[in-house]
């Protein structure tokens, strides 16, 4: 029973997917602080800027406010349908307002389509004190949430964003990779934020309110979803967009986040967000690399009962990839491969690559319990392989 080492190479796949397909680049890194493209699921990056420093984030921290919000209503600590009574300090929030009135009150669920619809700073205020008792605690439960989920530069000061005072020192900040981790956890968590923030418009008879949404892609990318706008004379104009993208020939649906932080002027915000979605709407896929069900090769175990052994990778894996991307892969068998082996363990590894670049490695494995061939068995396969 001699050792098997096999590498296995084969050229799996090169993804002509689109209708459209717009090979090339973009750059739209002038005259904004930072930016990104990247995909929900996987985390996978597909265009950036700037990423990693601190920024001022403005209004796009009401998307922490909303989490926070929701982790309470997860918990069955309070309710969308509840009550909630506005306090003089959030009626008299400034900046962006949805206009609530000292002593009133108003559903919560009504809160947060004001927050995030049209960028009410007096309904994250008043969402604020009602999840926190007081906004000083809230902006504490701002910050420890920022760090267990490891968003290293998130500093919060209050709910909204709306500086405070000093234009330097008084803003809420991240960078655009944590606001990249922060929405793509809240997303995860409770997509249910898509339905509010889908709506290009927050309508509201009994208050006498019509309001169309802060996000100005609306009218101009039909897929548009979500998600929240931001602006204050230190960030420039913000926007945290994402759209769903349906997959196409043997592309899976996935989803896009895009961020533009620091833009200078309305239209610029919203040309670059155009673009940079329409980047990655034309030019990815997401593609199902590998398939757990299906074998990926077949093997001589010479003392096994079957002789020709069927093997598998342990898992599946998924990648977006650009549509001129070349996906190759290569099995790499353990120095010594003999039966008995048990279903499920592992006898090698797949290497998967893209345009030459490693960027996963799965363990292979075999479906089922293979026996050892007995004696005359391995006999009669001896004297084969001699005449």
């Amino acid at each position: 029973m001699k050792k098997i080492r096999k590498i296995f190479s084969l050229c799996l796949i090169i993804i002509m997917l689109s209708n459209t397909v717009v090979f090339g680049q973009i750059n739209i890194n002038e005259n904004i602080k930072g930016a990104l493209l990247g995909d929900l699921e996987t985390g996978e990056i597909l265009y950036e800027y700037n990423i990693n420093q601190q920024l001022a984030i403005a209004s796009i921290s009401k998307l922490m406010t909303y989490l926070l919000m929701m982790d309470k209503v997860a918990a069955g600590e309070i309710s969308l349908e509840d009550d909630v009574l506005i306090s003089g300090h959030a009626a008299a929030t400034e900046g962006s307002r949805f206009g609530l009135v000292a002593g009133e009150t108003v559903k919560l669920k009504t809160l947060v389509d004001g927050m995030l619809i049209v960028s009410g700073n007096d309904c994250a205020t008043a969402i604020a004190e009602y999840v926190g008792t007081n906004v000083d605690n809230f902006v504490k439960m701002m910050n420890a949430k920022a760090s267990e989920l490891g968003l290293l530069s998130a500093s919060f000061i209050n709910p909204h964003g709306l500086p405070i005072n000093d234009e330097d020192t008084g803003q809420n900040n991240m960078s655009v990779s944590d606001i990249y981790k922060l929405t793509r956890h809240i997303l995860t968590t409770y997509p249910e934020i898509l339905e509010v923030t889908k709506k290009p418009e927050l309508t509201i008879p009994e208050r006498n309110f019509s309001r169309s949404s802060t996000n100005p892609v609306f009218g101009y990318i039909d897929e548009i979803d979500g998600l929240k706008t931001g602006y204050t004379d230190k960030a420039g104009i913000c926007l945290v967009s994402t759209i769903p993208v349906m997959g196409q020939g043997q592309g899976e649906d996935y989803r896009l986040i895009g961020i533009i932080l620091g833009a200078q002027t309305h239209e610029d915000r919203l040309n670059k967000t155009i673009k940079l979605l329409e980047y990655g709407k034309n030019n990815f896929s997401k593609i199902k690399l590998v398939d757990l069900s299906e074998a990926i090769d077949k093997v001589y175990i010479s003392n096994s009962k079957l002789g020709k052994v069927s093997v598998y990778p342990a898992s599946d894996f998924y990648k977006v990839i650009k549509n001129s991307d070349v996906v190759t892969t290569k099995i790499t068998y353990n120095e010594s491969v003999k039966a008995p082996i048990a279903k499920g363990e592992k006898i090698g590894t797949l290497s998967i690559f893209v345009n030459g670049e490693e960027v996963s490695d799965i363990d292979v494995i075999v479906n089922e319990s293979i026996e050892k061939a007995n004696l005359f068995v391995r006999i009669i396969r001896f004297f084969k392989k001699i005449f």
